[in-house]
């Protein structure tokens, strides 16, 4: 039996691009995954107290370890689920350019790179 994933609510920050979604999976476990930021690799203040190192990838806000097996699952996720109902119609076309551009982040060699960058991996 195939699971259902659900994004209930997709939260777009001003922050350089920090994007938040709020899962749902079978219908009763409840998940946050937040792709941070990767335009401004200096953290501030705010990141640092929230744990939002630059170009990371968080799972209910701790950092997922890059090219993980559970990286993989996270993403491959994302990418079947579907938008909840109180995401209107009008806005799942841009929520959804917004994600896919965010995971192919994740996926890329650039990902590497600005981990490198904020200190993630050496």
């Amino acid at each position: 039996m195939e699971k259902e994933i659900i994004i209930e609510n997709v939260g777009v920050w001003m922050d350089g691009g920090t994007v938040t979604l709020k899962m749902k999976k079978d219908n009763s476990i409840f998940y946050e995954i937040d792709f941070v930021q990767k335009v401004i690799l200096e953290k501030s203040k705010r990141q640092i107290e929230n744990s939002l190192v630059p170009g990371s990838l968080l799972l209910n806000r701790k950092e997922v370890e890059i090219r993980s097996s559970l990286e993989k699952e996270i993403l491959s996720e994302i990418k079947v689920a579907k938008f909840g109902t109180n995401i209107s119609q009008s806005e799942t076309d841009a929520l959804n350019r917004i994600i896919l551009e965010a995971i192919k982040f994740v996926e890329s060699e650039d990902y590497i790179t600005v981990a490198r960058k904020v200190g993630r991996i050496k």
